[in-house]
């Protein structure tokens, strides 16, 4: 063999032996084999393992999200999933929350269906300015929040279950469950955006969602002296006070929806639209508190008839 040759072989020998050493300290360390570091924080750090596993039907050992930036006056969405596979995806998608804001000139009952989605049976969550429907939960964030996160109008923060959890969960358990996430990851954010204020924090109480019901022709959506048209034969009516009160007639594209407002964030909302006082909306004052009324009915005699019963039911001027 040349001297040549001998240097050629020698060489590659080496080269074996590097490799070969190589292969077996990874096999030995046991730590640099492409498998993700297991995840302790969610939804721009507002979230933790358990505040993902209450939204898991079946909990896993590992969950990962995926998390678009915030500050960009774009919807920043949030995936929350069953870990990654060997391609570095989510292998179940448990739960999605977005940030966004909301279009101008709405009234208070379409605007509760771009926060937590279109539904006659959604409820208000108790405190705050926010819906529980079948599978989504949305929350109105502070209104300084909406200058941090440079969205069009009011900021919100909405949930979304995916998975099987509404067909796992019955007697209000995925509301509640949604609701404490929702909250949770809320008021993080605006802690972190520096626009928190103290009345905006989660209650303990379960928001229920509404029951269909026939319509009592003398006492429609539960306002004694309220007639309700003849076509309408059910309805769906928040129970409680004034703050987050609805009334849905009817159902789908046919329904006429009321709404009577006291919550501060909403009132306040109305008054920067310049919204005038008219057909459709009206501001009263309700045992002392400053309360909004609209509806979409475009029946003038059908609005002044709610309205009045409004004012018995609320003791208002």
């Amino acid at each position: 063999m040349n001297r040549k040759r001998a240097r050629i072989v020698v060489a590659a020998a080496l080269a074996v032996a590097v490799v070969a050493a190589g292969a077996a300290f990874a096999v030995l360390r046991g730590k640099n084999d492409g498998s993700p570091t297991e995840q302790t924080a969610f939804c721009w750090g507002t979230l933790a393992r358990g505040d993902v596993t209450a939204l898991s039907v079946s909990p896993v050992q590992r969950y990962s999200s995926e998390e678009g930036p915030l500050n960009k006056g774009v919807p920043s969405l949030c995936q929350v999933g069953e870990g990654l596979d060997s391609n570095g995806g989510k292998r179940r998608v448990e739960f999605q929350i977005m940030v966004t804001g909301l279009g101008s000139g709405k009234d208070v009952w379409h605007m509760a269906d771009d926060i937590a989605g279109v539904s006659d049976v959604r409820a208000p969550i108790p405190g705050v300015p926010g819906w529980a429907n079948k599978r989504t939960a949305g929350v109105l964030l502070p209104l300084s929040c909406r200058g941090k996160l440079g969205v069009g109008g009011a900021a919100y923060m909405q949930l979304n279950a995916e998975s099987d959890q509404e067909d796992s969960w019955r007697d209000g358990r995925l509301q509640k469950r949604m609701t404490d996430v929702l909250m949770k990851a809320a008021t993080g954010l605006a802690r972190q955006l520096g626009c928190s204020e103290p009345s905006f924090k989660s209650h303990d109480q379960v928001p229920h969602l509404l029951q269909e019901q026939t319509v009592d022709t003398a006492e429609a959506c539960g306002l004694p002296g309220f007639t309700a048209p003849a076509k309408a034969t059910k309805e769906y009516v928040t129970g409680g006070d004034f703050r987050l009160w609805s009334c849905s007639l009817g159902s789908g594209t046919g329904a006429t929806h009321f709404t009577v407002t006291q919550d501060p964030l909403l009132l306040a909302l109305h008054d920067a639209a310049a919204v005038t006082s008219g057909r459709d909306s009206d501001l009263l004052t309700c045992g002392g508190r400053k309360t909004l009324v609209q509806d979409d009915s475009g029946d003038s005699e059908l609005e002044r008839e709610f309205r009045a019963a409004v004012a018995r039911r609320g003791n208002c001027s």
